[in-house]
This record gives structure tokens, sequence and C-alpha cells, in this order.
């Protein structure tokens, strides 16, 4: 018979053909693990505080309003960004201004004007999407100054890896929500 028209073995019958005559395993050793290569270490997984805002019944119904008054919500674009690349990649908003303007006009078909009945509730204007307001911290000292119950921390961007693994461990100690957890502090802590 050539390679090609046997019959495929099982995975067992494979590994038994594979060992010497001395040392046959079994299926069950197989999966029990017996004979195979030992298992690496597993990393130490590192739990991070995830405390639910205390929010008063008002304040969870006007969050639940915004997510559905977002999804409502069109995308905002200025005049000539869906004709020019110069204007689309600043992707900043403009006031359209102009005596032709077609979206200052309002005029069918061209994208909706800004108005001031599309905004959010005054009260979750600036809330994070789980209810906490957002503080942006820089040193590991100012993790004492908020309130776990309300406020969530964000790291400040120009802060380094060290200095972040310690914001982290205070926070984790005062049991603060950090929002933008990276995977090398959490590397590092694991490595600690």
């Amino acid at each position: 018979m050539s390679a090609e028209s046997k019959p495929e073995q099982s995975i067992g019958e494979q590994q038994q053909s594979q060992q010497p005559a001395g040392q046959q395993v079994t299926e069950q050793q197989v999966v029990q693990g017996v004979g195979a290569k030992p298992a690496e270490a597993k990393p130490v997984v590192i739990k991070l505080p995830r405390p639910r805002a205390t929010l008063s019944d008002k304040l969870r119904r006007l969050l639940k309003l915004r997510i559905l008054m977002e999804r409502r919500e069109p995308r905002w674009m200025r005049m000539d960004e869906w004709r020019f690349l110069r204007i689309a990649h600043k992707e900043s908003w403009r006031r359209p201004k102009g005596n032709d303007n077609k979206i200052r006009l309002e005029i069918k078909g061209y994208p909706k004007r800004v108005k001031i009945g599309y905004g959010k509730p005054r009260l979750v204007r600036h809330l994070h999407p789980t209810g906490f307001r957002l503080v942006i911290v820089h040193r590991p000292e100012d993790v004492d100054k908020v309130d776990p119950t309300r406020e969530a921390i964000v790291i400040g961007r120009t802060v380094g890896l060290r200095k972040r693994v310690e914001i982290v461990k205070r926070a984790i100690e005062r049991g603060v929500r950090v929002i933008n957890v990276t995977k090398d502090v959490i590397e590092e802590l694991s490595r600690q």
C-alpha cells in the first residue's frame, strides 16, 4: 500500500507507534498528561478593582437615555468633507459659514447641522459610560485624593511605565478603578 492509501491512525495510536517498544503509553495516560512535556508555570493573574459607581436612580436613567440619544445622533460632517481629503483627515468640525452653504441652509440631502437639541442631559454630560467621573492622574499621591465610589482614574499619557505601575498598585490598594491600564503594566505587575 502506498502512503496515501493507508487508513488514518488515531492520535493515541500515532503516539504509541512513536514510543519505543518498552515504553508504550496508553490513551488514558495521554489524556491525563502522563508522558507529555511538563507544562510551563502559569503567570500570576492580576485582579484589578472594578467597583460600580454609586448612582441615584435618576442618574442611571439619564445614562441609559444618553446611550439611546448617542445611537440616534448623526455623524457631524464639515462642508466638503466628502469632496476633499485635506478636510476629511483633519477630523475637526467647523461651523458652516457662507451665504450659499448647503449645511447652514439645511438643504435636503446634505449632512445635518449641529444644534443644541442634540445635546445630552446636563447631569450625565461628562460621565464615563460606567457612571464614573474621570480624574487624570500623574503621580501615585494623586490616587489618594480620588473618591472610589464616584470617580475613576485615567493615567496621563506622559507618565512612564515605572510610575504607571506605582499608580496602579496604589489604585488596587484603595479600590479605585483605572480606565486605561495597558498590557505593559499588567505584565510588570505579574512579574513582581
